[in-house]
């Protein structure tokens, strides 16, 4: 008897250890699970974590267009492309040719808080305040193709650096081209302009009349604007022509109304007895040149104006040292080299 209660004390022992062991099997494996569950919460926060501070080092630059033409739309190709490569954001705003709004807006993205602003100036007088807004609020801001001020080479107290054209050089250019077109005789010649204003505008004219100076027998005797658009030059070259107004070449500050000029001219049968001279060297215009409805123009590449214009915004940002003028430059083009050269816009 006392064996046979031995025995199966024994026996309850054995099975008490094991039951006791299935259960501390079934309470752990639960936790090992949540561990694993644990572990994926955390590597996704990890990653969540390294996305955002990704995105906070990405610097950003605010460009800032002043109106709505043709040759802004190769001048955010390469600042996109530039970008892109770079690694940086950029956030763009057009003006509108209004410098009241263009204000306004560096107003907002210094709220925003860029890190740069490039500006295009839609006045380079009027939109002076803007580089003390943004020293102000600590925030670099460079001029792009519109220069600031009156300085014809675009640097100004205040601004990190400018890029673009001297814009009395390119005036000067054409001002060269028709000194070739009229020879020693001379002519009457018609102004057409830019945006007024604007650094391009001003220091075209100044530039052009500069040139023609040193000629004798070549006087502007009429100048207007067009606003850079087409249709206001033809209209104001159709009006001149109905006023019977002497004029023997007509220079317009920019391709579009250069165009616009020629085919106003081409339509009255009188282009053959007027010289038109543009200047950018639009994809139109190259081609009016081949045409002969132009008699020349100028040729810059936007596209790189606007690339040079972030790469020189990053190195700033990335602590190296930027020229405070990186100067573009127009060329001539003629019916005998315009094959040379590739409109961008």
């Amino acid at each position: 008897m006392k064996r046979l209660l031995k025995s199966m004390l024994s026996i309850m022992i054995v099975l008490t250890v094991i039951f006791t062991n299935v259960g501390c099997s079934q309470n752990k494996a639960p936790e090992k699970e949540n561990n694993v569950q644990d572990s994926k919460e955390n590597a996704k926060e990890d990653t969540k974590d390294k996305e955002t501070i990704t995105e906070d080092e990405q610097k950003t630059i605010a460009v800032l267009i002043p109106g709505p033409v043709g040759y802004f739309v190769a001048v955010r190709k390469g600042i996109d492309e530039a970008a892109e490569e770079l690694g940086v954001k950029v956030e763009y705003a057009d003006a509108g040719w209004d410098a009241s709004k263009q204000l306004s807006q560096v107003e907002d993205f210094i709220t925003k808080g860029v890190d740069m602003i490039a500006i295009c100036a839609a006045d380079a007088v009027a939109v002076v305040p803007t580089i003390q807004l943004a020293n102000d609020a600590k925030v670099p801001i460079m001029a792009f193709t519109n220069a600031i001020g009156t300085n014809p080479t675009g640097e100004y107290e205040g601004l990190v650096t400018y890029v673009g054209q001297n814009e009395i050089h390119t005036g000067a250019v054409c001002g060269e081209i028709a000194k070739k077109l009229l020879g020693e005789q001379g002519g009457k010649i018609v102004m057409i302009e830019g945006s007024p204003g604007t650094s391009p505008q001003r220091n075209r004219r100044e530039g052009f009349v500069n040139a023609i100076d040193s000629q004798e027998n070549m006087d502007v005797v009429y100048t207007q604007t067009s606003n850079w658009e087409k249709e206001k030059a033809m209209k104001i070259v159709e009006d001149l022509i109905q006023k019977n107004q002497e004029m023997d070449l007509i220079f317009c500050q920019d391709d579009n109304s250069a165009i616009g000029a020629g085919k106003a001219l081409e339509e009255a049968g009188m282009k053959d007895d007027i010289f038109v001279i543009g200047l950018g060297g639009s994809i139109d215009g190259l081609q009016a040149v081949k045409d002969g409805l132009l008699d020349g123009t100028t040729y810059m590449s936007a596209t790189e104006e606007g690339y040079k214009t972030i790469e020189t915004a990053v190195k700033y940002l990335n602590g190296e040292e930027v020229e405070k003028v990186t100067q573009m430059i127009q060329v001539e083009v003629n019916k005998d080299n315009v094959d040379e050269f590739e409109g961008e816009w």
